[in-house]
């Protein structure tokens, strides 16, 4: 078992201008906040305890080699840490001991530089020093507010134009980092939707509160070697008492710009974001592409990215109303600009479609496809971005799970039912957590047994299947109930094809026959009562267990590979548990749903909403 080490590091020094960099899962911005939270194995823990010759300075940093050394203690407090981290560039041990000493060499003469930088600064001993006062103070103070939040601004731009590169990638990235109940819920559209204004203001701000909250903290418990040494170099030569109020007046300083950065009107950095986004590189690179039509530029993508059948036919239309919107320029998807788009969207909230149709649907195909063509140089710019409608969700409007009494009656009238579908979908959605598309697509080969533990193998059916990600395809213990209800005797009378349908097309472009065994259940739950449109008719069970799951004490790490969601954190990239502990957690659950604690069991009736 490694034994770790979790650190944190503050920038330090002189603020230079911030710069994004998104290293694997971490990002880290560079003299504008803190560095993220970081995770480092010891040497003793990589090493376990053999008797090995270790460099000195040599640490693993998730798979990665650093150079690792401490500052001396006579440039610490100037310096502005305490140690100082290099990668290596290797992920080999022997390659990595090579390298260290060239590395650690390279450190100690910057600390030899800084020691020099240092003694320059020291004045004579006869020389007057520098008299300090209140506004010589509170001009410096104002000073740094103006550079905090200009690089404010350039930390939103330049995340913005890295976001705009690769969406997907850069919200996972987020979303490791910062990931939440609300977080996720939040942004679970948007690394398809491509809607980036939020993803950038939301980790902006999340960093941002994070740097006032530290900045807060020292002020408070006096831990202030950042901020001192921060005060020397603005101002060498002051002495002790003037340098902590010099430093107390940058922090607070600091504080307030940045705080004055999260109530700034999103409009205006919205706007000084854009021309990253929109404005094409030149005029000379415009005219060096040829045209492509909406529907080349559509085919192109379609055929690279492969997205499932009902993404392929959702999107194409908006495509087509895309054309049919702008006839004159469909033949050359290049000449599409900003204002079209503006225009377009304007045209849709007037014929009455939803803020959150236009955006989370018929922009996120164009804003989508629009940059697959950018980074395949197929055009020169996206005139989808930054372009949306006004207004976010509505209150009254987010989806509910459905209450342990619901859960209970629908069971109830599933156990009645003789079509597979109905008899078994709902109670391996209650049991699993599972989107009911995952569980509809099984096969009779994919319930297995391991160790004498049945379980599903979700993962997409061989005739053309999809399920939503990597991390969707899983494996999950049957429940005991469901054993005991016979659902073993029907796959086996099943074989080891489809289980809930006769058979589908193969063909990856068309929807996949599954898609109409969960219409067909959707709309027999609906009329069988559930009819609340805030609760989906087969997801709300998936909300449910969510929510279940916790009250009935089972561990959020094994709920989410219970669902297939995303580990919330690094570390719980390296939980894997197996079929028995999954097991152990899935038997905590009651099915159906009993009432403890105020929550219904079956039998007292259903809802009426």
């Amino acid at each position: 078992m490694f034994r770790k080490e979790w650190r944190f590091e503050s920038s330090s020094g002189h603020h230079q201008p911030a710069k994004w960099l998104i290293s694997g899962k971490l990002a880290i911005l560079k003299g504008f906040l803190p560095t993220l939270f970081t995770q480092a194995f010891t040497q003793d823990a990589f090493f376990g305890d053999e008797d090995m010759a270790i460099p000195k300075h040599l640490i693993l940093i998730r798979d990665t080699y650093y150079a690792n050394v401490r500052v001396p203690s006579g440039i610490a407090e100037s310096y502005g840490k305490t140690n100082v981290r290099r990668s290596l560039e290797t992920k080999d041990e022997k390659e990595a001991g090579r390298r260290v000493h060239a590395k650690v060499a390279e450190i100690e003469r910057e600390f030899a530089d800084h020691r020099t930088k240092l003694q320059a600064l020291v004045p004579a001993a006869d020389a007057p020093k520098a008299v300090p006062t209140p506004q010589s103070f509170a001009d410096l103070g104002r000073q740094y507010g103006r550079e905090i939040a200009e690089q404010a601004l350039t930390v939103r731009a330049d995340l913005y134009e890295k976001a705009v590169g690769d969406s997907k990638k850069f919200w996972r990235d987020a979303r490791q980092e910062f990931s939440d109940a609300d977080g996720f819920t939040y942004f679970d559209k948007l690394t398809a939707d491509g809607d980036l204004d939020r993803v950038v203001s939301y980790v902006v701000r999340r960093l941002t509160e994070r740097r006032v909250a530290d900045l807060k903290r020292m002020l408070d418990t006096g831990d202030m070697a950042e901020l001192l040494a921060l005060a020397e170099q603005r101002s060498p030569g002051l002495d002790k008492k003037p340098v902590i109020a010099l430093a107390m007046t940058l922090a607070r300083s600091e504080i307030t710009a940045l705080q004055a950065s999260l109530s700034g009107d999103h409009v205006h950095v919205q706007e000084h974001l854009r021309p990253l986004a929109i404005i094409p590189e030149s005029a000379a690179t415009a005219a060096a592409l040829p045209p492509v039509s909406l529907d080349d530029l559509f085919d192109k993508w379609k055929a690279e990215i492969k997205p499932s059948a009902s993404t392929l036919s959702t999107w194409g239309g908006h495509i087509r109303a895309l054309k049919k919107a702008f006839p004159e320029k469909a033949q050359d998807a290049g000449s599409l600009t900003p204002e079209d788009m503006i225009k377009w969207k304007d045209e849709m909230v007037a014929a009455g479609k939803s803020a959150k149709t236009i955006n989370d649907s018929y922009f996120a195909a164009v804003r989508t496809v629009f940059t697959y063509g950018v980074n395949n140089r197929l055009i020169a710019s996206n005139p989808g971005i930054g372009v949306k409608t006004a207004g976010g969700k509505k209150a009254g409007t987010g989806k509910l799970p459905y209450t342990n009494d619901e859960v209970a009656r629908l069971l109830e009238l599933a156990k009645k039912e003789t079509n597979p579908a109905k008899r078994w979908l709902p109670w391996l959605a209650a049991q699993t957590g599972s989107r009911i598309g995952e569980v509809a697509q099984l096969q009779g080969s994919y319930v297995k047994v391991e160790d004498g533990i049945h379980y599903l193998d979700i993962k997409p059916a061989p005739d053309a299947g999809s399920i939503k990600e990597e991390v969707s395809e899983r494996t999950v213990p049957l429940h005991p109930q469901l054993i005991a209800d016979g659902f073993l005797e029907f796959v086996k009378s099943k074989g080891d094809g489809p289980l809930f349908y006769n058979r589908s097309s193969g063909d990856p472009t068309k929807k996949h026959a599954s898609k109409g065994v969960t219409n067909h259940l959707g709309a027999w739950i609906r009329e069988n009562g559930f009819t609340d449109p805030r609760k989906a008719p087969s997801h709300g069970l998936r909300h449910w267990f969510k929510t279940e799951a916790s009250r009935v004490g089972i561990d959020s790490r094994d709920v989410d590979k219970l669902q297939g969601h995303a580990p919330r954190s690094e570390a719980d990239k390296y939980y894997h548990p197996d079929l028995a502990m999954k097991l152990a957690a899935l038997e905590k659950l009651n099915l159906p749903p009993v009432k403890r604690h105020g929550y219904a069991s079956k039998g007292e009736g259903g809802s009426k909403d």
